[in-house]
């Protein structure tokens, strides 16, 4: 009866390390384009500004139901919602973004606003290519 036991304890072991097994090395950097483009939302293209660069990131926060001022910004952005659902608005046109959207706010697109709209807080990541000195929003 030991025999047994121990040939079956061995071969557990032995299907154990010759069985496929997740390996790192097996793991692959995946690479996803969510957005590319060089015109912002409002259809208008931007550009950058002159000076020294700076790059920003930053984390938004908006409540549910809270807007923010109509305002423009002087340097383009790129905009990942990353939870809620928001309504962008300029003029007319609405726009609505939910979690996993993505967008360019042009520097040249003029004054709008957002409102958080959805059943929890709207939370954005937004990239700012700017230069140092000048502020990432202008409220009107």
């Amino acid at each position: 009866m030991k025999f047994k036991k121990s040939v079956f304890s061995f071969l557990v072991i032995l299907s154990a390390l010759i069985s496929p097994k997740y390996s790192l090395a097996e793991e692959k950097i995946e690479v996803v384009p969510l957005i590319q483009t060089s015109k912002g939302l409002s259809g208008e293209s931007f550009n950058y500004l002159k000076g020294e660069p700076e790059l920003r990131l930053l984390r938004v926060k908006i409540p549910v139901g809270l807007k923010t001022p109509i305002h423009k910004h002087p340097s383009p952005m790129l905009i990942h919602v990353t939870r809620g659902k928001l309504k962008h608005v300029r003029g007319r046109v609405i726009n609505t973004f939910r979690a996993g959207d993505v967008f360019v706010e042009s520097n040249n697109g003029g004054e709008h606003y957002v409102k958080s709209i959805g059943k929890k807080p709207a939370i954005l990541h937004v990239g700012v290519i700017s230069v140092v000195g000048v502020p990432t929003t202008i409220n009107k």
